[in-house]
């Protein structure tokens, strides 16, 4: 990616992902991408089960495994993917977050906002179960 400018490519290749990642059965049950001003960059931040039962050695495996079978090929840098547990501080914030306002976050935007003391410059969310 290289600039702090999510644009329409990344979000396009973040979703066509999350698909083939399903239909692989990796499940993802949350996915975002967030900005992280301190190294102005994105990561495609996704959660599944798997992450829980078997580690992260096994989820980014499977993640890559994937990723590279995607076609026509990704443009996004498999470098920028970061798989978290379901249980993460951020994914659990946003769930509740979603309850209690009885507010679906799919496919909405989050800036200049704290989650469960956690800061969030930008964030694109595809999911959040």
């Amino acid at each position: 990616m290289g600039t702090a400018t999510l644009v329409d490519q990344e979000i396009q290749d973040g979703k066509r992902l999350i698909d083939a990642l399903n239909q692989a059965g990796l499940s993802v049950n949350s996915a975002l991408w967030l900005y992280l001003p301190e190294k102005e960059t994105w990561r495609l931040m996704l959660t599944s089960p798997i992450f829980d039962k078997e580690g992260s050695l096994k989820t980014y495996k499977e993640i890559i495994s994937v990723f590279g079978k995607v076609q026509p090929e990704l443009k996004i840098n498999w470098m920028n993917l970061v798989a978290v547990s379901p249980q993460h501080k951020l994914i659990q914030g946003l769930r509740k977050l979603q309850k209690d306002w009885n507010f679906n976050l799919l496919g909405k935007r989050l800036t200049n906002n704290t989650v469960n003391h956690i800061y969030v410059d930008d964030a694109y969310i595809y999911q959040i179960e």
